[in-house]
């Protein structure tokens, strides 16, 4: 029998705090590449690839080439198939190359390094808003807002506010050595869609999936981070469903024992958003999900099933409740001005830029769609950033919509593993000349391919390479 829990300075402190879970390190989702100002700087590109070989953290990267360069903005996060993890985001460094030693894989089509593509981990908590504890949150900017729950179920804004002149001096008269902690003020009720921060892209959702990754040893828990709600919606879904058919996020697995059930990977998937001139547009992205190597069927009718534990219903699925106290609606900040760049005469990669952003196009599909078509690191020639513009403008004259769809498409048949030669005759065999300018068309080939990348890779292969043998037979 347990004997009664003891009250003390530190677990009362630690009921009462809203304070993050320290981790042992992080996983991220993506990484960051130098911009096109950075790679004509040779003292940049010479950090950057010192500080990708060592596996530093990016900011740290990105830190010692504005300090050494003066460059103010010298990298941009980049979409990628597998994750990084960094040796500095980690208490002990070598933490993150057992990692990548242990469950790395080369793919060549990817990369020709070792690179984590998936990992397997095991929560610690059957209640998802320990397992990814994730609210609205402004950083920086000042004051930092965050979102928060009252007990009465409603999500409030919330900030720390700063000390005033005369509060500081007000402590120094009064000789206090140990300053009260101060408590979060309540600027009002969380409603992004009428949140001046929230429009102008300041404040956005911050989660943070909590993890261990069996074979790593650490105290603290790993944690990713991801201010992507798709991503952490399928996530937080596929948790609870599992959870809520066997009552229990499981931590082993009963018909495979030893072997992990969870494992956290990424997939390229069709995304629609809307581009800063308010069109809707459509990509693909590689997107973090979670694969359970489990059998729920055979647990449900074997009898093997936990029961189900007492309801624990989140609010929209942020941040546990904690006590409000009343609203009070303060005035929205001003609008912070967006800096530019330095204005001169554009070269070939700002005018390559330029024309995507003119298009509505994604810049990170663009990347990958020329690093299929022309050769890895196009950008850093001239002479392949020029023959990038002629073929953009040639998709250019399909129209915005065709050009994204056809993007899109070529990324996702090369991962699929189709050549692109045979997707294009597939495409024409069904749909014949002039399939490339119609949106409605498109459409339906893009349904089809995903439908194909549900098949093993040779029977999709084969399907499309038939359909273009009928075509020519007839």
């Amino acid at each position: 029998m347990n004997a009664p829990m003891k009250f003390s300075v530190l677990s009362t402190r630690a009921a009462n705090t809203d304070q993050q879970v320290r981790l042992g390190g992080k996983i991220r989702a993506g990484i960051k590449v130098l911009t096109k100002a950075a790679q004509n700087n040779p003292k940049a590109v010479s950090i950057y690839n010192d500080g990708v070989e060592k596996r530093q953290k990016f900011t740290d990267i990105e830190k010692r080439i504005k300090d050494a360069t003066g460059l103010p903005n010298p990298m941009f996060p980049r979409n990628t198939p597998f994750f990084n993890v960094a040796a500095s985001d980690f208490g002990m460094p070598e933490i993150a190359a057992l990692i990548v030693d242990t469950y790395g894989e080369i793919r060549s089509e990817h990369s020709d390094k070792k690179q984590l593509y998936r990992f397997p981990v095991v929560f610690h908590s059957d209640d998802l808003n320990e397992v990814y504890p994730n609210q609205f949150k402004r950083h920086g900017f000042e004051p930092h807002y965050e979102s928060h729950y009252g007990e009465d179920g409603e999500r409030y804004c919330r900030y720390l506010p700063t000390v005033s002149d005369e509060q500081a001096a007000q402590i120094r008269a009064r000789r206090i050595k140990k300053v009260p902690r101060r408590e979060k003020v309540i600027r009002g009720v969380c409603d992004p869609g009428s949140c001046h921060e929230f429009g102008q892209g300041q404040c956005k959702f911050r989660g943070r999936l909590l993890f261990y990754v069996p074979g790593i040893p650490t105290t603290g828990m790993l944690g990713m981070e991801t201010s992507s709600e798709y991503a952490a919606e399928g996530i937080w879904s596929d948790l609870e469903r599992i959870r809520d058919a066997l009552g229990t996020i499981p931590r082993w697995n009963p018909n495979k024992p030893g072997a992990p059930i969870f494992w956290i990977t990424k997939s390229l998937e069709p995304r629609t958003y809307f581009d800063e001139h308010g069109k809707k547009q459509s990509g693909f992205q590689w997107v973090p999900k979670l694969q359970a190597d489990i059998d729920i069927g055979a647990l449900l009718s074997s009898g093997k099933v936990l029961a189900l534990p007492s309801a624990q219903t989140p609010v929209a699925w942020l941040s546990q409740p904690k006590g409000m106290p009343e609203a009070v609606l303060l005035p929205p900040a001003e609008p912070t001005p967006i800096q530019s760049e330095g204005q001169g005469v554009p070269d070939a990669n700002d005018r390559l830029e330029a024309l995507a952003e003119a298009m509505g196009l994604n810049q990170d599909l663009v990347m990958q769609y020329f690093d299929l078509k022309i050769a890895q690191s196009w950008e850093n020639d001239t002479a392949h950033v020029e023959t990038a513009i002629k073929m953009l403008e040639q998709l250019k004259r399909l129209g915005n919509e065709c050009a994204a769809k056809l993007i899109g498409l070529s990324i996702r048949v090369a991962q699929i593993g189709i050549d692109s030669r045979d997707f294009n005759a597939y495409s024409f065999a069904r749909y014949g000349k002039g399939y490339t300018t119609k949106i409605d068309v498109l459409a339906r080939i893009e349904a089809e391919i995903e439908e194909l990348a549900k098949l093993p890779r040779d029977a999709a292969i084969a399907h499309v390479k038939q359909i273009d043998t009928t075509a020519q037979a007839a």
